[in-house]
């Protein structure tokens, strides 16, 4: 350990001296080390964006649907339907679960009124499909007790409303196919969407109280889904049990599948692959200029080293002395690299392009991005000071005195 530390500080007053010959190249290496691992760290923020926003329309990946194939042979009303579903849900101890009702309704904007997809669902769907209002709230359990039914609405469907103000004013929605009206209060506000731009206007609703919606009658509900959110290792399982429990009940057949969206199986993980490939390159171009002036150092030193061999210095120590200038150089160039990743990658400038491309929750700085960074600038000082140490150790005091 003693001699490690001596190597050390050894290296480091090395660099204090020949500050001037390797300070280019130093910067280089900074430079290499920032791009590789802000290109790491960025890239894993574009791949989560990706990925988020597509799960804000098809939900996360290991997201079950429960859908109605075949009716039931009487009559029977929406509530004792869910009740059979969410009996067999409940048993499996499943908590993450919502009812799933779309609707159209009709709305008043300053233009005229105009129709919006109102969809009935449970509080947890938030959670499921990575919703995030941008104002205001999403629904709560205690709206189902309120007076005019909540809802929260897309940035389009609150702009064409003329921004109500979030939690206070109430919004006039209109039946379909008559003249009937209501109140609902506007609790929230969901940012812009790029997986669903084009869709228009779009709002949610607490399932316990769509039918205080202008216009809604069972009828309107005959048509559910139910979404179940489970671990990935229980998917299977529980997608199993649910087809076994719900083949045949007094409310129909129902089926179970796979909603959700695989990121990995949707060919975005070459993604990742090109991201990583990119990095090595730059890398790559930096420990090569390293390497370059590093040879071109040592020629310079022929003298200083020739005067150390006469001094008893072993080709051992000189390869230790020589090897480890350049590891402490990149290590301490490599941190200002990383830190300066961290940085730029972490801005709320760059923060803000992520969600704008469907960011919701926002990760923090890969770990891996970091250690990644101060290895790969080890391992460009091994690999720059191999060289150059190895021709050190060739340097006979012959050398120096000719010199």
């Amino acid at each position: 350990m003693t001699g490690l530390v001596a190597s050390i500080v050894e290296a480091y007053g090395e660099l204090r001296v020949n500050k001037g010959r390797i300070m280019l190249s130093l910067i280089g290496v900074a430079f290499s080390v920032f791009a590789l691992t802000a290109t790491l760290g960025a890239g894993g923020m574009l791949s989560s964006a990706l990925e988020q926003s597509v799960e804000t329309f098809s939900g996360r990946p290991t997201v079950l649907t429960v859908m109605q194939s075949e009716p039931p042979t009487g009559e029977i009303h929406p509530e004792q339907r869910d009740e059979v579903v969410l009996r067999e849900i409940d048993r499996l101890g499943i908590d993450q679960r919502t009812r799933y009702s779309p609707l159209s309704l009709r709305y008043q904007t300053g233009s005229g009124v105009r129709t919006a997809q109102v969809t009935a669902v449970d509080p947890a769907y938030a959670d499921m499909f990575r919703l995030r209002p941008e104002q205001g709230r999403w629904l709560a359990d205690s709206d189902a007790r309120r007076l005019a039914p909540a809802v929260v609405v897309n940035s389009e469907m609150w702009e064409l409303m003329g921004r109500p103000e979030v939690g206070r004013d109430t919004v006039t929605l209109y039946a379909v196919d008559e003249q009937t009206s209501g109140q609902a209060l506007l609790v929230g506000v969901l940012p812009k969407d790029p997986a669903n731009a084009g869709m228009g206007a779009m709002a949610y609703t607490p399932m316990a109280s769509v039918q205080e919606l202008p216009g809604v009658e069972d009828t309107d509900l005959s048509y559910a889904e139910y979404r179940v959110w489970v671990p990935p290792e229980e998917a299977d399982a529980v997608t199993g049990r649910l087809n076994s429990a719900l083949r045949e009940t007094d409310a129909g057949r129902f089926e179970t599948y796979s909603g959700g969206f695989s990121f990995e199986d949707s060919g975005f993980g070459t993604l990742r692959t090109a991201i990583i490939v990119i990095a090595v390159v730059i890398l790559l171009l930096g420990a090569l200029g390293l390497v370059n002036i590093s040879l071109v150092t040592v020629r310079y030193r022929v003298r200083e080293i020739g005067i150390r061999r006469s001094y008893g210095a072993t080709g051992g120590r000189i390869f230790t002395g020589v090897m480890m200038e350049s590891v402490v150089a990149t290590v301490l160039s490599g941190a200002v690299g990383v830190a300066g990743a961290v940085a730029l990658v972490r801005a709320p400038f760059t923060q803000n392009a992520f969600r704008d491309m469907g960011l919701v929750d926002l990760p923090p700085f890969p770990v891996s991005a970091v250690l990644i960074g101060l290895l790969a600038a080890t391992a460009v000082g091994i690999l720059a000071g191999a060289l150059p140490a190895l021709i050190a150790t060739r340097i006979k005091v012959i050398d120096a005195i000719r010199s």
